[in-house]
Parts: C-alpha cells; structure tokens; sequence
C-alpha cells in the first residue's frame, strides 16, 4: 500500500464516521473488558479514590466512565465529536459527575493538575510528523503534577510485524463486508491499514489509516526526552511482564521533570 494515499488528517473523519460502526459488532467494545482494563490500570497506578485522572484521548468513555464510577475525579479529551457525544450520553445516563472535552492532543493546555494520564488502546502515534507525536508527550508531561503517573498503552511493534504486518482480514458488520489489509513501512516506521468496505447493495468504500509503531528503546526514548522515566512495562491487561513476543506494550511512567 502507497502511504500518499493516506490524509494527514485521517483521523478526523475515521473516528467521527466509521470507527464504531465498522467494530462495535468484533466485541473490543464489551463492558466486561473495559472493567478489566480499568481494574488493571487502577492497580499500576495504585491511586487513592478522588485523585485526578485525564483520559486522553477518551473515545466513547468506556474507560472515563468505569473510572468515575468507582471513585476517580476523570476528565475525558477527544477530538470526536461523535464519540464524545456518545460518553455524555452514557454518563448521563449513569449519572456520573465527569466532565468532557472537545479538542485535540496537541492542544491542551492543562498544567500541574492530574494525578494520572492515561492514553489507551494505541491512542498515540497518529501524527505523520514525529515532532507532532512528541508534543502530545509534553503536553501530557505538562499536565500531571510533579510524580504524577502515565499509562502508555501501545502495540508492541516486534510483535506487530512477526503476526500482523501484510496480512488481511475479513469480516461482517451489520449488512456490510470488511476487509481489512495490514502492512508495516520499515522505513517510516508505520502501520498502514487500507479498510475496504462492501455494502449489501455491492457500493465499495475505501479508507487507509497510519499510526506510527515503536519498539520498547524507542518509546524509552522519546519518554525519556520528554520529562518521563518508566517504572514498568507490560504485555498484557493481565499483569503479564513485556517481552518481545508480547502483543501490547503497556508503559507505566512517572513524571520526573
């Protein structure tokens, strides 16, 4: 697949038009996982109930919304309008007191003010310039208190090109076919996803999406130059230690400066 054919900007209509319906049918988005996941992240960060938590970027607010529920004061950032319609109607609904923002990573400008950030489910590495990726980290850094914690949850690279990288995927959503193609560009270190959707009535819509991948040396890197030093990695949401056969590569950091 050709990266020119890929928007600097995919992200914007992709999680506004067709990231929920093209995946709320696969299950990634079930209450039961979402618990676990907030379970986990509730244990590295070891926080005590009220402390103060930015879900960035926060989606639907599957995680945002757990988080509240079971005592964390929780701010959600997304750049969706969509998706962040969608978690106000839930915590409504649920009759949560949390609060959520429209704006972009690069953007906010919050200072001294979380006990923890959390940036989850490959949530980083969307921009094509790497300096653009770096900024969303000192902002990040910015935002949390001095010792203030972070959860940086990614694919793990190796892993990514050994199982996923030029391989396809088909499946069924609603009355649609999905296939979606994977490859990795060793060169600019990203992975491109070309999604080719079949409608019922045999319409054919395509959508390329790019999200930069890094290795464990690599993000320790860019943390490292970006006021963080790490205090942990994991493979998994089940309290599994990294290595390089791991699929996830969940970072937790501490704010050093």
């Amino acid at each position: 697949m050709k990266d020119n054919k890929i928007k600097n900007d995919w992200y914007k209509d992709f999680f506004n038009k067709y990231y929920l319906p093209l995946y709320l049918k696969k299950g990634i988005f079930s209450v039961a996982l979402a618990e676990r996941e907030v379970n986990f992240v509730i244990k590295i960060l070891n926080l005590p109930k009220n402390s103060k938590i930015l879900d960035l970027p926060c989606g639907q607010g599957r995680h945002s919304i757990i988080l509240a529920r079971k005592g964390y004061i929780v701010i959600g950032v997304d750049l969706s309008k969509t998706m962040l319609n969608l978690a106000k109607k839930l915590a409504n609904k649920k009759n949560l007191n949390l609060w959520f923002i429209h704006n972009d990573m690069r953007k906010i400008n919050f200072k001294n003010e979380f006990d923890a950030v959390i940036n989850l489910f490959t949530s980083f590495g969307y921009f094509t310039q790497e300096k653009e990726n770096i900024k969303v980290l000192k902002n990040i850094n910015r935002s949390l208190k001095p010792g203030g914690k972070f959860v940086l949850d990614l694919l793990n690279k190796n892993w990514f090109f050994e199982k996923i990288s030029a391989s396809k995927t088909w499946w069924k959503s609603g009355p649609n076919y999905i296939l979606e193609n994977h490859c990795f560009n060793a060169n600019k270190k990203i992975w491109l996803n070309h999604i080719i959707i079949i409608s019922s009535a045999k319409k054919i819509k395509h959508i390329y999406t790019s999200v930069r991948l890094y290795d464990l040396s690599e993000i320790k890197k860019l943390l490292k130059e970006t006021g963080f030093e790490i205090l942990n990695v994991y493979g998994n949401y089940q309290n599994q230690l990294f290595t390089l056969n791991s699929p996830r590569m969940i970072i937790l950091a501490q704010k050093v400066s």
